[in-house]
C-alpha cells in the first residue's frame, strides 16, 4: 500500500503540471536591491502603535484633549491648520502615500508624503547639528547610516509638533529612531522607536509596513484653512463667507 502511494503522488503532480490549461511553474520572485528604497509606498491599514505609555502629566493632557473633543472642541493637529503633520504622524498614520528618492552614493535620502509640507531629508554624510544650531522642527534633524541592508535614521529636534498621531501628546524631547528594511520587492518595513523622557515612561517600538505601488504618482496637494474659524466661545466653525 505505501509503495503505491509513493508512486502515485509524483504521477499526480506530474500530470497536474503538464496540463496545458494550467500555469504550474512557480513565478520567479522579482529581483530588487535591498538598499534601493526609491518608489511610491503606501502604509498598510494597521497602525503600528495602538497605545502609548504616557507619564501622568501627559496622560492628563490626553484626557483633557479627549474631553474637549467630546465637547465639540477637538484638538487642532498641525495639518488642520495647514501646517506639516510632522515626522511622528507622517510615519504612523498612513492616510497618504510616501515617495522616497535616493541615488546610490548620494549624500541624502528624500522622503515626500502626499500632504501639506511633508518633505524631509535624511543626511548620510554628517552627524546631528550642534544644539545651538537646532530649533523646533516639524521633521527634525535626521541623520542616517546603513547597517547591512537596514537604513537607520536618527531624528531629534521635533518640537514644532505635539502629537504622536492625531491626538496623543508628545514633548519637545521626542527622539525617533527608524530602521527601514526592504524585505521583498514590494514590502518596506519601518521599525520605529519613540523615546520621549517627558511624555513616555519608557521607549516604545513598533513596525509600520508599506507596500510598493510602482504605477502610482504623487499628486499635487494644497491646503487652505480660510473656511475654518473659531467663534467667540472657542468653537470651531465655518466662516459665513465660505458657507454655501
Amino acid at each position: 500500500m505505501y509503495p503505491r502511494i509513493a508512486l502515485a503522488i509524483p504521477w499526480l503532480v506530474f500530470a497536474f503540471c503538464c496540463d496545458p490549461q494550467r500555469i504550474c511553474a512557480a513565478q520567479p520572485a522579482q529581483r530588487f536591491d535591498p538598499r534601493d528604497l526609491t518608489g511610491v509606498w503606501m502604509q498598510t491599514p494597521d497602525r503600528p502603535f495602538t497605545t502609548y505609555p504616557l507619564t501622568p502629566e501627559y496622560e492628563a493632557i490626553l484626557k483633557q484633549r479627549r474631553a474637549d473633543e467630546a465637547a465639540g472642541k477637538p484638538f487642532q493637529v498641525a495639518q488642520n491648520r495647514c501646517l506639516p503633520a510632522g515626522l511622528a504622524a507622517t510615519m504612523t498614520t498612513g492616510a497618504y502615500p510616501i515617495e522616497i528618492f535616493y541615488q546610490k552614493g548620494g549624500r541624502e535620502i528624500l522622503f515626500q508624503k502626499e500632504n501639506v509640507g511633508a518633505l524631509y531629508r535624511v543626511y548620510l554624510n554628517r552627524p546631528h547639528k550642534n544644539a545651538d544650531e537646532l530649533y523646533p522642527l516639524f521633521y527634525g534633524d535626521s541623520i542616517g547610516h546603513w547597517e547591512g541592508n537596514v537604513l537607520v535614521v536618527d531624528t531629534v529636534s521635533l518640537g514644532a509638533t505635539s502629537a504622536f498621531d492625531l491626538i496623543t501628546p508628545h514633548s519637545d524631547a521626542l527622539h525617533v529612531v527608524q530602521r527601514l528594511r526592504r524585505t521583498s520587492y514590494d514590502t518596506l518595513e519601518d521599525s520605529i522607536t519613540f523615546d520621549d523622557p517627558k511624555a513616555l515612561i519608557r521607549p516604545i517600538t513598533a513596525t509600520a509596513v508599506f507596500k510598493l505601488h510602482a504605477d502610482w504618482e504623487i499628486e499635487e496637494y494644497e491646503c487652505t484653512n480660510e473656511r475654518l474659524i473659531f467663534d467667540e466661545h472657542g468653537n470651531q466653525t465655518i466662516s459665513k463667507d465660505a458657507q454655501p
